[in-house]
């Protein structure tokens, strides 16, 4: 029954990753027709990622109460509606607060589906199906950059419209067709997850593992998202392709995405340990988008587009996968404090590539490079932690 109930959701997972993506080629195309300033993609960016941010443990503490099926839904339609407000808005004022709302109300999806599939998976099988989650993402991803790309070709608002409706369908599908995953709520008075905005000391110990590693998915996902949110608007305003080009220069990191999670980070997680399997990684993605955006070698850069496109993927299920397993009866918190923390990466590097873009386009995957190299000596010195401890 679990087995099936997987199967369900990675499905639904891969509908939704690719409505939820339908966006992203045509957004470049708003913000010209518009006549904002170029750090605006950066900015739109950052305030979804406050918003992801703010509210992620939130709704995952919540579904640890009441369940995580009406959190799904919730997440899908509200970001629906969010995403229309955004796409027919024509000042940068409330196109910002639609933005906020989308990462507010996406999220409730985001980290909860996360806590499904871990209510779903043994403990032995984790790793796989975490997997599998960011390949189905990756492949929604791939596919809804493609579709919007060529839906949004003669005109962006289309693409919104078609996502807002689409979000409607697929919230009736998560209603009729999937079950509830939490077999035991939590008990007694709900407590929601407050203590990422509270100004006092952290109550997770950062020399810890637990700790380091959600200090690192901080700096990593400042690192892809420096890709992320530069590479759409780079295409479209530096190298001037068309929408539908760009909507499939976004599908490339997916696809390569796709590869690793199904044939790739299932092995890895039987065969090697998680730790050092992540340090190289880590590692490989820093040099190989250093020398990517470096280079002037066409050889060169080709090898080394390969490897980062093959490497990047790689780093979020191991993470998912590690970080789960100090989750007993918290998933669902667990999972949102992990999201917070990638949301954070999230806002530092779309504002800071926003800005470094102004001075020169390929400085912000510079800078991605750099806070990789910051999370691969952070890792090795909790690497070198732990093995004096177990002397």
């Amino acid at each position: 029954m679990k087995k099936n109930s997987l199967r369900k959701f990675l499905f639904f997972n891969f509908l939704i990753m690719t409505v939820f993506n339908f966006a992203h080629p045509v957004t470049p195309r708003l913000i010209n027709e518009l006549h904002l300033p170029s750090y605006m993609f950066g900015l739109f960016f950052a305030l979804m990622s406050i918003g992801s941010y703010v509210f992620s443990p939130i709704w995952g503490s919540l579904s640890d109460y009441k369940g995580r099926k009406k959190f799904l839904m919730f997440g899908v339609l509200g970001y629906g509606v969010a995403q229309l407000g955004f796409g027919l808005s024509k000042t940068a004022g409330i196109i910002s607060i639609f933005r906020v709302l989308s990462g507010i109300l996406s999220v409730s999806y985001v980290a909860v589906t996360m806590a499904c599939i871990s209510d779903l998976s043994s403990r032995e099988n984790r790793a796989k199906s975490l997997a599998y989650l960011a390949a189905t993402t990756a492949m929604g991803a791939a596919a809804g950059s493609n579709i919007g790309g060529w839906v949004g070709s003669s005109d962006y608002k289309t693409t919104f419209i078609i996502q807002f409706l689409s979000c409607i369908v697929l919230t009736i599908g998560l209603w009729l067709f999937t079950s509830e995953t939490l077999e035991k709520k939590k008990d007694g008075k709900v407590i929601v997850a407050l203590n990422h905005l509270k100004l006092k000391k952290s109550n997770i110990d950062f020399k810890s593992l637990l700790g380091t590693l959600i200090l690192t998915v901080a700096f990593m996902n400042i690192t892809t998202t420096a890709y992320n949110s530069t590479i759409g608007y780079f295409v479209e305003s530096d190298l001037k392709l068309p929408t539908q080009l760009n909507g499939l220069v976004l599908s490339i990191a997916p696809i390569g995405a796709i590869l690793v999670n199904f044939f790739v980070n299932p092995r890895l997680a039987a065969k090697y340990d998680e730790l050092k399997t992540l340090i190289v990684v880590i590692a490989l993605t820093a040099v190989s988008l250093f020398v990517w955006a470096y280079s002037t070698n066409l050889i060169v850069v080709g090898i080394f587009i390969i490897i980062f496109f093959i490497v990047m993927p790689l780093a979020q299920p191991i993470y998912q996968s590690m970080i789960s397993k100090y989750a007993q009866d918290n998933a669902g918190e667990i999972m949102g404090i992990q999201n917070s923390a990638r949301s954070l990466g999230m806002v530092i590097g779309s504002l800071t590539s926003g800005f470094l873009y102004q001075i020169g386009s390929k400085l912000p995957f510079l800078f991605g490079s750099g806070t990789a190299v910051i999370a691969c000596l952070i890792l090795i010195l909790q690497y070198r932690r732990n093995k004096k401890t177990s002397a």
